[in-house]
């Protein structure tokens, strides 16, 4: 899609690329790993097409909403595998006991979820007056609490490692 239509916005130096992420492409989960990665490859995607374009007019960002009361945790909607893993069980079932908890009490509202995408894509509304989309525009309290968690351990991990990773530069590298 982006192939097709990325032309057309490089010929009128305008344009807005809207990738639709989810929390979930902030790293990977119990039994969500496949979906997770798909998550994480648009963040590729996106971040290095907003570095190619911006200087096009064409502003590039990735929605991440947490979970949003709909059907998508719904029975239907999830896909089991055909082969069940007993020895897996210890780990896959409290994910899905909560997953199966939160279905239609998911604290985002679908319908102020898409009234602030449509205000960010237009500029419009609250989002009046800001120049450029966010990389990432998180959408609901879930997101803002999830992310800030995954940055903390992600912070602690580097400083925990920081010195050891240090130590594999050429000695010639200033530190």
């Amino acid at each position: 899609m982006l192939r097709a239509v990325l032309p057309y916005m490089r010929k009128a130096k305008s344009g807005v690329v809207a990738n639709m992420g989810s929390i979930a492409g902030w790293g990977g989960t119990v039994n969500g790993s496949l979906y997770c990665a798909s998550k994480c490859a648009l963040l590729a995607i996106t971040e290095g097409m907003k570095s190619e374009v911006a200087h096009l007019g064409i502003d590039v960002t990735l929605i991440e909403p947490g979970y949003f009361r709909t059907n998508f945790l719904s029975g239907g909607h999830k896909v089991s595998p055909k082969k069940h893993i007993a020895d897996l069980d210890l780990a896959t079932k409290p994910i899905r006991d909560v997953l199966a908890g939160l279905d239609h009490k998911q604290p985002g509202d679908p319908i102020k979820g898409a009234k602030l995408i449509v205000e960010a894509l237009t500029k419009s509304g609250r989002c009046e007056g800001r120049k450029i989309l966010p990389r990432r525009l998180l959408l609901g309290s879930d997101a803002i609490a999830y992310t800030m968690g995954k940055m903390e351990a992600w912070q602690q991990d580097i400083e925990e490692w920081k010195e050891l990773s240090l130590t594999t530069d050429h000695d010639d590298v200033a530190k």
